[in-house]
């Protein structure tokens, strides 16, 4: 799903607790990167907690400079520091993202073979496919994730619009995090348990011309997991559309049929279309109050019943009661961290 502001997207702590699963660093160290990044320990240890992408990517990135690792030991071989910075110049240099792609395949054949990265094309299809390599299977659900993030992220920014996933597979059971695969992904649809882990996209896409310079490539890495986690360009979904709406007026929700208004459509047409889109109103309603709770609480100094009241809730309790319902630990859980 597309929909939300970018910044306050918020995804389950689990993602966390992926990244820092092969560390070999003490509680401490760990403790410390954490809450550099503004994500307080003990949310690891609740199921449903959530943080924003920009926390996310705040960790990831400072991981990242303290390992020399830009896989974070999920590999066999580590990927050095600059790996990333090295592929994107030489997929940024090529004329269309056919050619970008044979770029991202040759890279991994010859920087790191911990990655067996295959490419398929047929009438209509490009599938890319990851192979199991010299990792284990149980353990590859950050691998993978990463690398269909990074492949469709980089793709999206070479080309300077999103593009459609037809497909994604994962080889590994559905985790606690499944929904959020469909959001990290733009609402492509997933399955797990699959046999490989695969990437599904139109054939038509490897015409496409490579739209950015150099100049925007050196910006873009200047903090490129940020960038790459936090791309957005515009959608054109109806769900986009009624957050779009939505969004700016938090504290007096509008009605589905007010939204409707707004956007010159019939209410029944629109509720249909967005359930054509796999979401509902509510869906988007609750995302957004939840998303918004969770930046503030955490980048903002507004008191809790500061954020309650600009979320339209008339009283403090029934807003902690709802944000509870939503993370499973209170709105106090995210103020609960050194600054």
């Amino acid at each position: 799903m597309q929909y939300l502001s970018i910044k306050s997207i918020s995804i389950n702590v689990a993602f966390v607790r992926a990244a820092i699963a092969k560390l070999t660093y003490t509680a401490d160290q760990v403790d410390a990167l954490l809450l550099a990044s503004k994500i307080p320990p003990d949310l690891l240890h609740q199921p449903q907690a959530r943080v924003t992408l920009q926390q996310y990517a705040q960790l990831i990135t400072a991981l990242i400079d303290a390992t020399k690792d830009e896989m974070l030991g999920h590999t066999h071989q580590v990927m050095p520091t600059g790996s990333l910075s090295l592929l994107t110049h030489w997929m940024a240099g090529a004329d269309t993202i056919g050619q970008a792609i044979q770029r991202l395949d040759r890279f991994y054949t010859i920087v790191n073979d911990s990655i067996e990265l295959n490419v398929e094309v047929d009438h209509d299809w490009v599938v890319l496919n990851i192979g199991p390599g010299s990792h284990e299977r149980d353990s590859d659900a950050y691998v993978y994730e990463f690398m269909f993030f990074f492949i469709h992220r980089i793709v999206c920014w070479l080309q300077k619009q999103l593009f459609p996933i037809a497909h994604i597979a994962f080889p590994f059971a559905q985790p606690e995090r499944a929904n959020d695969h469909r959001l990290m992904f733009y609402g492509a649809p997933v399955t797990y348990d699959q046999r490989t882990a695969q990437i599904t996209f139109s054939k038509a896409l490897l015409e496409q011309l490579i739209k950015q310079d150099l100049k925007a490539l050196n910006t873009m890495l200047d903090n490129p997991i940020g960038a790459l986690l936090m791309l957005n360009f515009h959608g054109d979904s109806w769900s986009s559309k009624v957050a779009d709406v939505a969004q700016s007026q938090l504290s007096s929700m509008p009605s589905l049929p007010d939204i409707a208004a707004q956007l010159d459509i019939q209410p029944y047409t629109l509720q249909r279309r967005l359930k054509q889109e796999g979401v509902t109103y509510l869906d988007i309603k609750n995302q957004l109050k939840r998303d918004a709770a969770i930046e503030w609480l955490t980048n903002s100094e507004l008191s809790i019943e500061a954020i309650s009241a600009q979320l339209g809730f008339v009283e403090t309790s029934p807003f902690t009661r709802t944000f509870k319902q939503w993370t499973g630990v209170p709105p106090s859980a995210y103020r609960k961290r050194q600054t």
